[in-house]
């Protein structure tokens, strides 16, 4: 195992005063996998009081991150560690924070309180020796998911290791020791008791987990339908999703990691709508599954995802195509491929006839692209108060291809629009 000198220096320091500093989980795990790892964490018996000493002894930066949790960051010049003080942890049941924390000397008792096998491996650095108490190097060897405790203990503790659990599968291609499996469906509830933040969290790194080194499987969506944890993860409405169609979950897997996390709201939306409810509840489904009633994603991610949405149905079944088409055309092309990923061949037929009717009748694609802008109006001498809407009625007119996006044609037909708004205004005036 690659050990820095700067890690074992502060190693050295420990064995000065006959402790021992262990590297931890995920970097211990990589390193057998034979995978590059950035994150390095580190432990021992060593109380953080001691800890601090050395590190300024050391000129090592020192910023205590959790004090209940006895977890310190150290800095090195370009290096960082997380150290942890070994402890036992007890909770209330499903919550993702221990209730009670306590300090001890025991690794067997530290490496019981952590989550699975895999990840609760320990490498002395002095003795250059691997320290393996629950048989994770032969669950690594095996490509199995294992609770270090008796699952009913890991995951009845922390709901949140449920998704964890799913996001190791994802990444390394592992499956799921039987006993541990049954107690992933049978604590799932558990989930309901984690913040939606984490929860969140979770999700965006589990919707790409399997291209992070490109171990590429479908542990993801087949896991979440098997246990059924969308209502637990998302919101107790989607205990009626019905099951992505395999050419759905097929081109789902092939979107790039910019786009899988959109991609698979979109299938959500798209599965649920067709079967519970109305387009015109599109903002309320959102709002209900991904906002504040659901996993608590951002207010811009929730319009883009409604934006592509509308765009994807309006193009899926033919309705006002061409303003679908130049909406498609406007967007990134990350979501272009969510949107073109799960047309039917029909819609993508039909899409590409719509981008050569844009381009062959130079359709613009916003405003912006008008031959005309707001100066060439006020030169007219139309108001200003009428700008923006005259601008906006233009742009719809070309799109809909009932006037040629030509200078002429367009101060003419600004001008007509200008006297339809004055003539309305002063009749309004006289009325009052």
């Amino acid at each position: 195992m690659r050990i820095s000198s700067s890690l074992q220096k502060l190693a050295k320091e420990f064995a000065k005063i006959n402790k021992h500093l262990y590297i931890v989980g995920g970097y211990v795990r990589d390193d057998i996998l034979g995978l590059e790892s950035q994150d390095i964490d580190i432990c021992s018996n060593l109380q953080n009081a001691d800890l601090e000493k050395i590190c300024k002894k050391l000129k090592m930066k020192c910023i205590p991150i959790n004090k209940n949790l006895g977890t310190i960051k150290i800095f090195d010049k370009e290096e960082k560690y997380e150290y942890t003080q070994f402890r036992s942890e007890s909770y209330n049941q499903g919550n993702h924070t221990p209730e009670k924390v306590e300090f001890v000397d025991d690794i067997l008792v530290d490496c019981k309180r952590r989550d699975f096998t895999i990840n609760s491996l320990y490498y002395d650095i002095n003795n250059q020796e691997l320290i393996d108490l629950v048989d994770g190097k032969n669950d690594i060897k095996n490509k199995i998911i294992r609770t270090t405790n008796l699952p009913n203990i890991t995951l009845k503790d922390d709901g949140l290791r449920i998704l964890r659990a799913i996001r190791f599968a994802c990444t390394y291609n592992f499956g799921f020791e039987k006993n541990t499996y049954k107690a992933l469906e049978f604590y799932k509830e558990n989930l309901i008791s984690i913040s939606k933040e984490r929860i969140l969290q979770e999700i965006k790194s589990i919707a790409t987990a399997d291209l992070r080194y490109n171990f590429h499987n479908q542990i993801f969506l087949k896991t979440f339908f098997d246990l059924q944890l969308f209502p637990f993860a998302f919101n107790h409405s989607l205990h009626r999703l019905k099951k992505f169609s395999k050419i759905d979950i097929v081109n789902f897997y092939n979107l790039n990691k910019d786009s899988r996390l959109l991609g698979f709201y979109l299938l959500i939306i798209k599965y649920y709508l067709n079967s519970y409810a109305k387009i015109n509840q599109l903002k309320f489904v959102c709002n209900m599954i991904f906002g504040l009633d659901g996993i608590k994603e951002s207010k811009e991610t929730i319009r883009l995802l409604e934006k592509i949405y509308l765009i994807f149905q309006n193009l899926e079944y033919d309705i006002d195509t061409i303003n679908a088409g130049i909406n498609y055309l406007c967007l990134t092309e990350s979501n272009k491929n969510i949107i073109y990923a799960f047309l039917s061949p029909k819609a993508k037929l039909n899409l590409t006839k719509i981008i050569d009717i844009v381009k062959k009748n130079n359709l613009p694609l916003s405003v912006n692209d008008l031959k005309i802008n707001a100066k060439d109006l006020i030169d007219n001498n139309i108001p200003s108060v009428y700008l923006s809407k005259i601008l906006d009625t233009l742009y719809n007119q070309v799109i809909e291809m009932k006037l040629a996006n030509e200078r002429k044609e367009l101060i003419s037909f600004a001008k007509e629009i200008n006297k339809t708004f004055v003539k309305i205004s002063n009749t309004f005036k006289e009325k009052i």
